[in-house]
């Protein structure tokens, strides 16, 4: 399994025009636990992926995604988007070139099963480094976490990717689920954590719609390979 630049950058313009699909959910479930900020973020976040994606001719995917962390940051530097950006960023350092390191690996413009899951744990990281969160606070977290970990199990037990990629969205659907029972730890949401218990964290559900979105455009750029490889 590989994918491209071409093919990574061809699963990513959907993916920032599936989530921006949803800002009025998300504006909702925001606005019931903190500002309602929420869906502007994220509608500001998609645009800039998408305006960025239009015309981007990047083949170093590491480079791509840091570019891309970029440049939702710049369009809203929210707490959501910081810590969105933050992910992208920290995906793109997880596979990109670093020439001042010994054992480092060349500049992506392929992908393998290993290389995504190293972007998982690269985004992850950015985020606990960046918000000082852990999963079980009510964050983003909750939906990313679940999702990188069961899809790496689920590899390491003998899966097809597809069958990975299935357990990535189970896994992130149940840890937004979970999010109801949580107290909230950060954001105006802790200023009355009680409040908070019941509802669905809207960061989370935001993670999740795009790890939900990310996987089926994938699956659908990985069916489609063989299609193409046997063209003219």
């Amino acid at each position: 399994m590989t994918i491209s630049s071409r093919d990574f950058a061809a699963i990513l313009a959907p993916t920032a025009a599936d989530l921006r699909q949803h800002v009025d959910e998300l504006r909702d479930l925001d606005a019931a636990l903190g500002d309602g900020d929420l869906g502007v973020t994220v509608e500001l976040g998609c645009k800039a992926m998408s305006v960025y994606l239009e015309a981007n001719t990047e083949t170093d995917i590491g480079r791509m995604l840091i570019q891309l962390g970029m440049h939702i940051n710049r369009a809203n530097p929210s707490t959501f988007g910081t810590l969105l950006a933050s992910a992208f960023m920290g995906a793109g350092r997880a596979v990109q070139f670093n020439s001042q390191l010994a054992n480092s690996q060349l500049a992506k413009s392929e992908l393998t099963a290993d290389d995504l899951l190293r972007m998982g744990d690269g985004a992850i990281d950015a985020i606990k480094k960046r918000g000082k969160a852990e999963a079980g606070d009510k964050t983003m977290l909750d939906s990313l976490v679940p999702a990188v970990e069961e899809s790496r199990k689920a590899l390491e037990s003998g899966s097809t990717f597809l069958e990975a990629l299935g357990s990535a969205t189970r896994a992130s659907e149940a840890g937004l689920n979970a999010t109801a029972t949580m107290k909230a730890k950060f954001g105006r949401a802790s200023w009355r954590p009680d409040r908070g218990v019941g509802l669905k964290d809207g960061g989370a559900a935001a993670m999740h719609i795009l790890v939900h979105r990310f996987t089926e455009n994938l699956r659908r750029v990985l069916l489609d390979q063989p299609n193409r490889d046997s063209g003219p």
